[in-house]
């Protein structure tokens, strides 16, 4: 299968394309990497130049896996782009960078996560940028096995949940 990046040159996006790497490696799976917007006269800020565009190409031959980059200036906005590429490949997950913003910003500006989110029939998922980890680090270590994970020992103390028969008292309790 397939993981499909909605991508910018923003930190977000970085941060979701830092993630989305990660998860292919874990699960073997490619990447699908799009960078869209109107176009023409409307150019946008979101649109990859062609510096970003060869800086990006690295990143993604230096990871390892199999992937490719779709850039679309067709007069279409970004969410209709990426829903039309989702609909196409069916990935397992759709990786996006999301800015913090509040209510208010969300509601006078729009959000392309927001409309993935609700529009989109594939998991979606949200990274944001965490300026406190340092881009372009990728932990290496292999996944923990959790089908071997032992059982949790017993919750102990006041207020654990403890199987007593009616009528016992504390000192009957295991």
């Amino acid at each position: 299968m397939t993981i499909l990046v909605g991508y910018t040159a923003s930190r977000e996006s970085k941060a979701a394309l830092d993630e989305a790497i990660r998860i292919a490696r874990l699960t073997h799976e490619g990447l699908l990497v799009v960078n869209a917007g109107p176009g023409g006269a409307h150019q946008h800020d979101y649109m990859v130049t062609e510096e970003q565009q060869h800086q990006l190409q690295a990143v993604l031959d230096a990871s390892g896996i199999a992937a490719e980059f779709r850039q679309y200036a067709r007069g279409r906005s970004t969410l209709d782009e990426l829903k039309d590429v989702a609909d196409e490949v069916q990935p397992s997950v759709v990786v996006i960078g999301m800015k913090r913003r509040g209510t208010f910003g969300r509601f006078v500006m729009g959000s392309v996560s927001d409309g993935l989110l609700k529009e989109l029939d594939q998991p979606v998922l949200c990274v944001k940028d965490n300026p406190a980890k340092p881009t372009g680090v990728i932990d290496e270590a292999p996944p923990e096995d959790l089908t071997a994970a032992t059982e949790p020992a017993a919750i102990s103390g006041p207020g654990a949940a403890v199987d007593t028969p009616p009528g016992a008292g504390p000192a009957d309790r295991p």
